[in-house]
């Protein structure tokens, strides 16, 4: 180990930490010691049996800060830094073990060389005293040490209970590149690590859409996992320069605060997705999880060696998530840009059978229908054949085929991924639109509530369930609605001009809560975005629902003005319900394409 590992080794394991604790506990003991001794008349000895302790303490501190971590269950060994790692935390929360102990070492060391002075004095009664305070001291020793192999916590930090299932949510990790242009990248990194942690069974991760709302909001991790109702938070940085990156990553209590584990990666860029995999494993040990041989394999993110098709590819996924035209067309280009330098890259086929597909579903490039087709299948078939395991493939397939009209083979791609990866909420969601599509309401609405149970937060899942139970006059959509509304008004306090959140919450606000308020929501989220096909198509279901008629047929005018629409959908749509009897609502539908 040269110069430059020992002195990272040491940082890493907190060392210094205790050296500065220790220099200042040494100088609060002296201060006191002096005026102390004088006060009492005691011998001038007493002044250097504390000095010669203090320096018997420091090496013990330091030893034992080198070699234990105190964290929430007790103490433990600092692991050895991996072989694969550049640099890295061991999950200390501080110098606070090293201290206790050092003090140990020290209490136990000083009654020793008290009783030995004393006994060259000839003071029969400091003898007997500092036998007792010595007794006491390594009986105190003894009991701190036993209740640590039991595994309670030197520090006040309260683990999950053992019978509370384990639940984490993965927040953005934040950008700390010289030139804050990365933000893509990290967004990117978190992705990936949730998807990876949701294939992991008795273990719930937070929706992507509950977590990263939290981006860039200064909030306290313990008032974040009250928000979202996991025990854990997986937070970190990304720092990338050049062919390196540094990734820190920290397991938060989210009771407390307190670091359940952390580690620092500085690696090249290509060992990204083995960082990612070696993170994913690490908070399942924390969490103390046992993985099936299936669930390992779904830690193992493959991925792509080519630094420049993986960055494109998170650009892409980045751009798919702004659910916008403009978003769609980005995220194309970027698909097929990773594509051309990877053509291996599982993944990135996937992404481009899912851009073609949202394009498609809304009728947004008419002209190439014909060639956007052929390439979302070609794409969604090729991220299968590279990667048969990969659960978000099968969900892109499944969607393509769907849109084919190929319903058969569409329900079994999705009963796969669900088999694959039953923690992966999209293919709940996206099965139940295929199944609403085909006219299988009640089907639809069990994926639905599958869905909602992974991501209590998906207010999207449970308004569209809200509208099916309200269509079918079942009497459970009052309840459905209670947690739709939750969940749109937690969405709604963190960011107000959530247009989604707005026109699906106000439409279930306008059947079960206050009208008033949901036919404002509805207004607002049309003057944000005022030719958005999905805006006003949702906002024609709210005001049909409200009663508002000539309303709700202006809106949906406008909405198929934009040549956009999905008649199959339109014609099961239960919102429509109260204007099927109306010339205009038919001539509307009439300009819809299949």
């Amino acid at each position: 180990m040269n110069l430059s590992q020992l002195v990272e080794e040491l940082r890493r394991r907190r060392v210094f930490r205790v050296l500065v604790a220790y220099g200042i506990v040494t100088f609060a003991v002296l201060q006191v010691v002096e005026p102390v001794m004088h006060g009492l008349h005691l011998p001038e000895w007493v002044l250097s049996v504390t000095v010669v302790a203090l320096g018997l303490g420091f090496p013990v501190a330091v030893a034992l800060a080198w070699a234990f971590d105190l964290k929430p269950t007790g103490i433990e060994r600092t692991p050895p830094v991996a072989r694969t790692s550049g640099a890295g935390g061991s999950g200390s929360t501080g110098p606070g073990l090293a201290m206790v102990l050092g003090a140990l070492g020290l209490a136990a060391a000083a009654p020793g060389l008290v009783y030995y002075f004393a006994w060259r004095t000839g003071s029969g009664q400091v003898r007997t005293a500092v036998l007792v305070a010595g007794a006491c001291v390594l009986v105190a020793a003894a009991a701190l040490f036993a209740r640590s192999r039991r595994g309670a916590p030197f520090a006040p930090a309260a683990v999950p209970a053992a019978t509370e299932a384990p639940s984490t949510a993965v927040l953005p990790f934040a950008d700390l590149s010289p030139a804050k242009d990365q933000d893509y990248f990290c967004d990117g990194i978190a992705e990936e690590l949730l998807n990876a942690l949701c294939g992991v069974s008795g273990l719930r991760v937070a929706a992507r859409s509950s977590s990263f709302q939290f981006k860039g909001k200064p909030m306290d991790s313990r008032e974040i996992s009250r928000a979202l109702g996991v025990s854990t938070l997986l937070e970190g940085s990304v720092r990338k320069a050049g062919n390196r990156v540094r990734v820190s990553a920290q397991l938060v209590n989210g009771n407390d605060g307190y670091q359940l584990w952390s580690e620092t990666f500085d690696r090249g860029l290509e060992d990204i997705f083995a960082i990612q995999e070696e993170i994913a494993q690490a908070v399942v040990r924390a969490l103390k999880l046992r993985l099936s041989t299936q669930e390992e394999s779904r830690l193992k993110r493959a991925g792509t060696r080519n630094l420049q098709a993986y960055e494109m590819y998170l650009k892409g996924r980045q751009f798919l998530a702004g659910v916008n035209e403009n978003g769609y067309r980005f995220a194309r280009q970027m698909f097929k840009g990773a594509i051309d330098l990877d053509p291996g890259f599982a993944q990135a086929h996937a992404g481009l059978g899912d851009t073609n597909f949202f394009i498609l579903q809304w009728h947004l490039d008419e002209v190439h229908a014909d060639v956007l087709r052929a390439e979302a299948l070609a794409a969604s078939e090729e991220a299968l054949r590279l990667d048969p395991e990969l659960a978000e493939a099968r969900v892109s397939h499944a969607n393509v085929l769907s849109l084919l009209g190929r319903a058969d083979e569409a329900e079994r791609d999705f009963q796969s991924a669900l088999v694959l990866n039953p923690a992966l909420a999209d293919a709940y969601y996206y099965y139940a639109r295929h199944l609403f599509a085909a006219g299988r309401l009640e089907e639809a609405a069990r994926r639905l509530e599958e869905a909602a149970e992974r991501n209590p937060d998906d207010y999207s899942s449970l308004c569209l369930l809200v509208s099916i139970r309200h269509g079918e006059h079942d009497a459970r959509a009052a309840e459905v609605a209670v947690r739709a509304r939750a969940a749109v008004d937690r969405r709604l306090r963190l960011n107000p001009d959530d247009v989604r959140a707005l026109y699906m919450g106000g439409g279930a606000e306008v059947m079960y809560g206050d009208r008033a308020l949901g036919l404002e929501r509805l207004r607002h989220a049309v003057e944000l975005q005022p030719t958005d096909f999905g805006t006003l198509y949702n906002a024609a279901c709210g005001y049909a629902n409200g009663g508002e008629y000539e309303l709700a047929l202006d809106m949906l005018d406008r909405a198929v003005a934009t040549g956009r629409g999905f008649r199959r959908w339109m014609e099961q749509d239960a919102d429509f319900d109260p204007l099927r009897g109306s010339p205009r609502f038919q001539e509307i539908l009439a300009r819809v394409k299949g």
